[in-house]
């Protein structure tokens, strides 16, 4: 799996980068480009945890999955201006377009993004499109000092899934091995969720 190059590294170096980001972000240019003009690098070849939730203060060098998205939601929150609906609506969409965007919205503490319940839908649809790709990654995702599985860990997923009316057991059961996707039999309908 690839991920941006922007978000790997110490925590101290990956938070210096980040304002930049943020700050042309906020100003409207795209996700994507913005965040793959460094480069991309494959979680294969470079060592690390994929820090999913929170942060590790020391020198060690990781992929700090969710952060990006953290501090843009604060970023849009802090800025008092009428385009912050459009702004927040293209950064969603667009990551929904690539593995890494939704890994990015898949970190726990990025679950505002996927509010309103419209949300719901494409992010579910998005997930079940990538899933194979992030669960293949293996137990590298860390939330404070855990080494798991992406289903192991909390995640935005399990938050659409039990607002869904999916039960809780099945949320803190092993996944099926058809993912996801096996879950949404519990879940009450959404008008048009590809199946």
């Amino acid at each position: 799996m690839l991920l941006p190059a922007v978000a790997y590294g110490a925590y101290a170096d990956v938070k210096k980068r980040m304002p930049s980001i943020v700050r042309r972000l906020v100003r409207g240019e795209g996700l994507i480009e913005v965040m793959t003009e460094g480069g991309m690098l494959d979680v294969a070849e470079h060592p690390g945890k994929l820090l999913f939730a929170g942060a590790t203060r020391g020198p060690e060098r990781n992929f700090h999955t969710g952060l990006p998205w953290l501090l843009l939601w604060q970023a849009l929150l802090d800025r008092n201006t009428k385009a912050a609906p459009a702004i927040n609506g293209a950064i969603f969409d667009a990551s929904l377009e690539v593995a890494w965007g939704v890994l990015g919205l898949l970190s726990p503490d990025n679950t505002p993004w996927l509010i309103p319940e419209t949300r719901f839908r494409p992010f579910l649809d998005a997930v079940i499109k990538v899933w194979d790709e992030l669960d293949a990654v293996g137990p590298r995702y860390y939330v404070a000092v855990q080494s798991e599985s992406l289903w192991s860990i909390p995640n935005s997923l399990q938050y659409v899934l039990g607002n869904l009316g999916v039960p809780h057991d099945l949320l803190c059961a092993p996944l099926p091995p058809a993912g996801p996707r096996a879950l949404l039999k519990y879940a009450r309908p959404l008008r048009s969720l590809a199946h």
